[in-house]
This record gives structure tokens, C-alpha cells and sequence, in this order.
């Protein structure tokens, strides 16, 4: 199959798709000589927690220039008013960096865990002209949940953990996080149509984002939005989400390393998607026994089927975005079928 099959093919996956979803996809492998686009080309859409991507390049330069290791304790930077009742009681002092990075740290999960007077998520819906600060969220967790282990005992995925990443970054460079991500990620990658909705503004381009519904709520022309921070806040169109993914794997962002140690696999988060430190790994044979051949992608996936992911093997970038929790399905289905067509290319 040549680059114009490949174009045709995808074309009529999502036009099936387009449906029952507003899907929006981008994908790029300059040497097979593909540059395909479906959907609202220029239309930011809120990646979710793909934006932990972006706090966790952000961290690996702060570890590169010195500002801290993976092992250092988190209680050194941050102060007792950002730790207290996060942690397992008397271990508080064990957590670093590298447990936040890795969802090892103990800390519960104040989007989707479990809580007194019911999941963040839940009362995001129920208030969706509240707009959340970085402590509500920690307040969240401090108040309503409690720990899930000690530190470096489980893998327990945590947006609580990613907002302490947040802070550790703003305490360690002395600038806000949204100040940062603009400074350190959109403007040296190139992403003029990024921001942060409700708390920042692109260089160019629009503020509204693609519709995105979480359940049956459309959430995109809310401040509940802002029920997220550093553990993925970010809006891009899908052409300055492929600009992401380059810059994070070609050195641009943070040293080829660093890259290496986000994607190197250290625990199942669920078949077939396994987690490093900041970064997915799909694992197609996990999760079917045809594809056992088939290439491993690094990146990011968020709850509202937003995907952002690298293929080595056809040096392929993949952005994929259906924009609702409840398409979860239909997306991997679609991201199925792109990889099936790269791997058509090269047969």
C-alpha cells in the first residue's frame, strides 16, 4: 500500500467513526512520506492526561540542569502545608521524585479514587462553573482520601501525585507552572496554538477547544476543566501535539536519555498499556496474539480518548483525539487501524 492507500483507508475508518464521535487525527512519518489529517485541522482540543507528558519533560530538565535528582526526598522541596495527610503516616520523608514520576508514592488518586463524599470528578459535574486551584485538589486528597500504601510498595496511578509535581517544579524554578509549560515546552517546540484553558492563552490561534464530554456533560466551554493541572491541563491543536512528540523523542526538549528512561517500562497500569516514568507503553501483543509483531508506542493516553503516542518502528507520530470518555473504545479501535495501515506501508 502506497501513501495515498494509506490516506484512503484511514479516510473511511473515520468517516464511520465521524458518526457517532468529532474525531480529530494527525499522524506524521516524513520518510514513508505520510502527513495525514482528519478533522477541525486548526481546532485546539484538551488532551487530558497526555499534558502529563508535559510535566514530565519538565522534570527530567530540571533533573538535567541539576536542580534536583529522581531520588530526591520531595520533602526538600516542598513544605509540610503541600505534604500534610498525603502519605502513609511516618514514611512521608521516603517519597521522591522518582515515586511521584512512576505513580509509586502512596499518595491516592483525588480525580478518580475513592473518597468521603465521592470521587473530585464526580463534583467537577456537579459544579461546572467552579473553577479548581492546585490546592482544592491537594485538599481533596488530604481531606477525603486516605493513603493507598507506602512509598514504593504499589503502583497506584495518581493525578495528586502529578500535582506535586506541579509544585515541585514552581518551587525549584521559581515561576508558576503555567508560566513554565509556555517557557520550557510550547515555545521551544514550536507550539504557537497551546495553552492551558482557563488559565493561560495561546500565542496564536483560538481559546475554545473541541467539544469534550466526560460521561454525558460536556465539560470544554466550562471552568470545570480546570479540575486538572499539571497532571494534564493542556489544549493544542492536533499538528502542535505532533510538534510535541518530536520534541520530546529527538533531544529537543530534554536529552534522548531522559526520553529513554520515561518509556522504559516499570509497571502494568493495564492490559496491554504499561507505565513508566511520565509516559504509556502500548503494548500490542498483550493485547492480541495476532499482533505480536507489531511496534510498541510511547506516549500518553487521556481519559477523554485522547492519544499522543511515538511508533519506532515506521518513526511514525500519532495523534488521535475522539474527545469523550465514553469513546474509549472506538479510539483504540482507530488506533488499531492506524498502525495496521503503517505496517501495510512497509510490507
Amino acid at each position: 500500500m502506497d501513501a495515498q492507500g494509506f490516506h484512503a483507508r484511514l479516510t473511511r475508518h473515520f468517516d464511520r467513526s465521524a458518526h457517532s464521535w468529532q474525531p480529530q487525527v494527525a499522524i506524521s512519518s516524513p520518510h514513508l512520506g505520510i502527513d495525514f489529517h482528519y478533522g477541525p485541522p486548526d481546532l485546539p482540543f484538551h488532551g487530558a492526561s497526555v499534558g502529563k507528558l508535559v510535566t514530565a519533560a519538565c522534570i527530567m530538565q530540571q533533573v538535567e540542569s541539576g536542580s534536583f535528582t529522581l531520588n530526591t526526598p520531595v520533602t526538600t522541596i516542598l513544605s509540610s502545608a503541600d505534604l500534610h495527610g498525603l502519605f502513609a503516616e511516618g514514611h512521608h520523608q521516603e517519597v521522591t521524585v522518582e515515586h511521584l514520576l512512576t505513580h509509586t508514592s502512596g499518595v491516592n488518586d483525588y480525580f478518580e479514587g475513592r473518597a468521603t463524599g465521592g470521587k473530585l470528578s464526580k463534583r467537577a459535574l456537579d459544579d461546572l462553573d467552579r473553577a479548581w486551584s492546585p490546592q482544592d485538589l491537594l485538599d481533596h486528597t488530604r481531606i477525603n482520601q486516605r493513603p493507598v500504601g507506602k512509598p514504593g510498595e504499589r503502583f497506584f496511578y495518581s493525578d495528586t501525585g502529578f500535582v506535586l509535581l506541579g509544585r515541585i517544579l514552581e518551587e525549584t524554578s521559581g515561576v508558576s507552572f503555567e508560566a513554565l509549560v509556555h517557557e520550557r515546552v510550547f515555545s521551544p517546540a514550536g507550539m504557537t496554538s497551546a495553552f492551558m484553558p482557563y488559565r493561560s492563552a495561546p500565542q496564536q490561534g483560538t481559546s475554545s477547544i473541541a467539544p469534550m464530554w466526560l460521561g454525558r456533560t460536556r465539560v470544554d466551554t466550562s471552568p470545570a476543566v480546570t479540575v486538572d493541572w499539571a497532571g494534564g491541563a493542556i489544549a493544542a491543536t492536533p499538528r502542535d501535539y505532533l510538534r510535541l512528540i518530536r520534541s520530546l523523542r529527538s533531544g529537543t526538549l530534554m536529552s534522548r536519555d531522559s526520553w529513554e528512561q520515561m518509556g522504559t517500562v516499570r509497571h502494568r497500569f493495564r492490559m496491554g498499556l504499561d507505565y513508566g516514568m511520565g509516559a504509556m507503553i502500548v503494548d500490542f501483543a498483550k493485547l492480541s496474539p495476532w499482533a505480536r509483531r507489531w511496534p510498541r508506542l510511547t506516549g500518553h493516553l487521556g481519559i477523554s480518548a485522547a492519544h499522543l503516542w511515538h511508533d519506532p518502528v515506521h518513526d511514525a507520530d500519532i495523534v488521535i483525539n475522539f474527545g469523550s470518555t465514553a469513546a474509549m473504545r472506538p479510539s483504540f479501535r482507530a488506533l488499531y487501524e492506524v498502525v495496521g495501515a503503517l505496517r501495510s506501508l512497509n510490507s
